[in-house]
């Protein structure tokens, strides 16, 4: 197996060994051979047999004005990125954070339909629910799937009909570990303080840029906390591995005030031993609110950087991961202390130190969040190897499934335009000036935002065959698309066993074949099938509706979406995506990589088969039948609700039987 990845930050690169070595392992106790390359820090590279095609440090700088510095080096690196990629078609590709690079790397990858079998995943995506959203669409597109490692994180992307891996943190996994944090030299430094010096962490950062604004501030801002609070401050700075120390040694300096301990690759030990710490924006904060420090969060860019950050993006919630997890909306009411751009001044750094550290009730306030984190947060502890198991299993489905749907323009405009009309409609009646009739008895109703395909009918019958085990009076209203009856609303008895699908459409006769002792309504006057049913003896005590979300002449008690993986420039939409929002259970019924609804097949062909469709998605017919092991030898695909002329019938039986295969079809097309 063939793996590319890449990772920039150090975090990241830390998470991207963990995971990609589990993928490794388990490859390798498999019997397969596995070769990895990409771009990668000290611990990527670490791995036996990586082969680094850029060393990540080169690529870790910050901001507007940082990057404009590295831009050639940059472009040079994606093209190496992209010609390794080209030539080695690798079956999987992990890209790790630093999303401006890695998702103008993918869309490139896209354009130039490089690797297409390989399963590609935006790990540790970009915080697109802070700002510059439109990149969900970019992800949706670039990639097959995300990795995260919060739980917010997953319920955000899962809104947004991406599928996504979330089985915990490898790194906060690691922070309790039985191992981690242990450093002699730290815990050794600290038994020699003396009663007149405070012990605090201090981590600056680790890109160059990151360096270059936050090191001048550091001193003056500890020595001021220092005179506020009368002690000496013993600065613990853990060095990360891959970065130049000269820098930070240089610019923090030993005074009557301060002294500085360096701790190469410590920040575990360093954290988890101090009450206090002062740690600019990223993982860091997060680590040293779960380990019990207290962080004062800074952060400072270029001028340029800052101003567009300020007067462009205009975000003003929380930067910092505590924070954030802890669902603070704004950042004045932040729990730990956040100085961005022009606020983190000496003076504010050293006034919010003082503060947390002088007030020892507020400090374990801050210190009991941590906790509260910690509880909600800390996954167990094989979290990488679930990781990478889910991944795999992944990379085995995408092979299962077979080339992507392609994209168009020309449906795009389509799904937009409809569901700009259905949006302008919806708008009627939210405010007020339409009403909607609500169906005064229990009621489901199965729809989609799609045009077909999602599996809604099949769903609706496996929940009709439950309640009327229960001993449910079940009634189903339907449109009876492409029927030839012209009728508005049409009863048909539970005394008729089965009805004509080319008179009532073939999906009010698959529902009737499959369900017989149900009532059927149907028809486009859907309010007028209720109220039919409602009038005649013995009255449903349940009403399902087989689709109709569209239609807001009616509300039914309970609405369940069904939504594809395919987006609105693959298939039509009706409704744009929001509208998931307003649905009472949204189901994935269809998924090249993670599907949440599978049937159960029980009686299945032994001998190579003919197929014969006529539905929404024959793909997915096609994709979930061969992944059952049912060999499909020729597929005669018609469009969704073609008539099937018998004439027309027989001659593909005849075909299939002199070539040695069954005829099949599916439920739906059964009832024609």
């Amino acid at each position: 197996m063939k793996i590319f990845v890449s990772a920039a930050e150090i975090s990241s690169d830390i998470q991207a060994e963990k995971i990609v070595r589990s993928i490794q392992n388990l490859l390798q106790t498999q019997g397969k051979t596995v070769q990895i390359a990409g771009i990668g820090g000290p611990r990527l590279r670490s791995i036996p047999g990586f082969h680094a095609i850029e060393k990540a440090e080169e690529l870790r700088v910050m901001g507007f004005v940082e990057v404009l510095s590295k831009l050639s080096f940059i472009k040079k690196t994606m093209n190496r990125a992209l010609a390794f990629i080209s030539t080695q078609n690798p079956d999987l590709i992990l890209t790790f954070d630093y999303p401006d690079f890695h998702l103008k790397l993918m869309k490139e990858v896209k354009r130039q339909g490089l690797a297409l079998p390989s399963l590609k995943i935006c790990a540790i995506p970009p915080k697109v629910w802070v700002w510059r959203s439109y990149r969900v669409e970019k992800i949706r597109k670039c990639y097959d799937g995300v990795l995260v490692v919060f739980p917010f994180e997953k319920e955000f992307y899962q809104s947004k009909n991406i599928p996504v891996i979330f089985e915990g943190n490898p790194l906060i996994a690691e922070l309790f570990s039985d191992a981690s944090g242990k450093s002699a030299p730290v815990e050794a430094l600290l038994r020699q303080l003396n009663p007149n010096e405070l012990a605090m962490t201090v981590m600056p950062g680790s890109r160059a840029a990151e360096l270059k604004y936050h090191l001048p501030i550091i001193p003056g801002a500890l020595e001021l906390f220092s005179k506020k609070v009368g002690k000496r401050i013993c600065a613990l700075v853990p060095i990360p591995a891959g970065v130049e120390d000269g820098l930070i040694r240089s610019k923090l300096k030993n005074s009557d005030l301060v002294r500085y301990e360096f701790q190469p690759d410590g920040a575990i030990a360093c954290l988890r031993n101090s009450n206090l710490g002062l740690i600019k924006s990223g993982t860091s904060t997060l680590e040293a609110a779960l380990l019990g420090c207290v962080p004062v969060i800074f952060y400072k860019t270029s001028k340029i950087t800052e101003w567009m950050m300020r007067y462009l993006v205009r975000y003003s919630g929380p930067v910092g991961l505590p924070n954030i997890l802890l669902r603070v909306k704004k950042r004045s009411d932040a729990i730990y202390g956040e100085f961005l751009g022009y606020e983190a001044t000496e003076e504010a750094l050293a006034e919010e130190l003082a503060k947390s550290f002088s007030d020892s009730a507020l400090l374990q306030i801050k210190r009991d969040s941590g906790v509260m984190l910690k509880n909600a947060l800390v996954p167990q502890q094989n979290v990488t190897e679930q990781i990478a198991k889910k991944i795999l299993t992944w990379v085995d489905e995408k092979n299962s499934f077979g080339e992507a749907k392609p994209s168009s323009i020309f449906i795009s405009a389509v799904s937009f335009l409809w569901s700009c009309l259905n949006g302008f409609r919806r708008k009627i009646y939210r405010l007020g000036l339409m009403h909607a009739y609500r169906v005064p008895v229990p009621s489901v109703l199965f729809g989609n935002l799609q045009a077909g395909g999602t599996g809604k009918t099949p769903l609706l019958i496996e929940f009709a065959q439950y309640a009327i085990a229960k001993g449910k009076r079940v009634a189903v209203v339907t449109r009876g698309y492409h029927g030839k009856n012209k009728d508005a609303c049409t009863i048909v008895g539970s005394n008729e066993s089965s009805i004509n699908a080319e008179k009532y459409g073939d999906e009010a006769a698959e529902i009737k074949q499959m369900l017989s002792s149900v009532t059927l309504g149907i028809g486009p006057d859907r309010v007028g099938s209720v109220k039919t049913l409602l009038n005649a003896e013995p009255k449903p005590d349940l009403i399902l509706f087989d689709d109709g979300y569209q239609n807001l002449k009616f509300r039914a008690n309970c609405t369940v979406l069904c939504l594809t993986d395919l987006t609105p420039s693959q298939i039509p939409y009706r409704d744009f995506l929001n509208e998931l929002a307003h649905a009472d259970i949204v189901l994935r019924s269809k998924s090249a990589l993670d599907s949440d609804l599978e049937w159960v097949s029980d009686d299945l062909p032994t001998m190579p088969v003919s197929l014969l469709c006529a539905v929404g998605d024959p793909e997915e017919v096609i994709r979930y039948y061969s992944k059952l092991g049912v060999l499909i030898k020729r597929k005669n695909i018609m469009k969704d609700h073609s008539e099937f002329k018998l004439a027309r019938v027989k001659e593909l039986m005849n075909e299939a039987f002199q070539a040695g295969l069954m005829l099949v079809v599916t439920p739906k097309d059964y009832s024609k």
